[in-house]
């Protein structure tokens, strides 16, 4: 499965890739702004990925000009409530803080609250990351009275709370892409998502989807 939008390509995890996302991860630059900050090893890495569920965790390659840039995810799916937890790095430095983030979400995000029936997703920030804060904000998050923790805020963002905040971001997004909406997924996962009602019944036009 694959996302193409806004100049960019959000490519599902594959156990093939599995080995560079933990070479990202266990990167001080990373981990510093983890939760978990242990060392991954090769074993929790491929332990990791086998626990995934096929359904309810989507994690994605971005991809900026074709090379690998960074992992975003929505994972911890309940199709029933409709809600899902989000989170995003991004590896290449010179992209840490660039548009390149931002088009990755609006990307991902606009798949599974309007090509899907999410209706609320969450995420947890490090208070101590400035960036990370002013970034989900910006896409309409809204912080938790009480943080989780001394050193993490949880994050909500609503379906109707994303789509008012973002309208000058998705127009500087289709400033900048080529202009193209493609979604391609696969026949068993489309079935599969069918069979949940994880779709929605329209999707407004902003996705051609390509089924394979």
């Amino acid at each position: 499965m694959h996302i193409k939008r806004f100049g960019i390509r959000l490519v599902r995890l594959k156990e093939e890739r599995i080995e560079m996302i933990r070479h990202w991860r266990n990167s001080p630059d990373i981990s510093s702004f983890m939760e978990f900050r242990q060392h991954i090893t090769v074993e929790m890495q491929r332990q990791w990925f086998l626990s995934l569920d096929t359904l309810r965790d989507f994690y994605f390659v971005i991809e900026h000009h074709s090379e690998p840039a960074g992992l975003i995810h929505t994972s911890g799916i309940d199709w029933k409530n409709k809600t899902g937890h989000s989170g995003l790095f991004v590896w290449k430095k010179e992209l840490q803080g660039s548009h390149v983030p931002v088009l990755a979400s609006l990307s991902m995000v606009d798949f599974f609250f309007r090509f899907c029936t999410l209706e609320k997703l969450y995420a947890k920030v490090m208070q101590g990351n400035p960036v990370a804060i002013t970034y989900n904000s910006q896409l309409g998050f809204k912080a938790a009275e009480k943080p989780d923790s001394k050193k993490f805020l949880q994050y909500s963002l609503a379906k109707d709370d994303y789509f008012n905040t973002t309208v000058r971001l998705r127009q500087m997004a289709e400033s900048i892409g080529d202009g193209s909406h493609e979604v391609v997924i696969e026949n068993d996962l489309l079935d599969d998502l069918k069979e949940a009602k994880a779709l929605a019944s329209e999707n407004k036009g902003v996705f051609v989807t390509v089924v394979r």
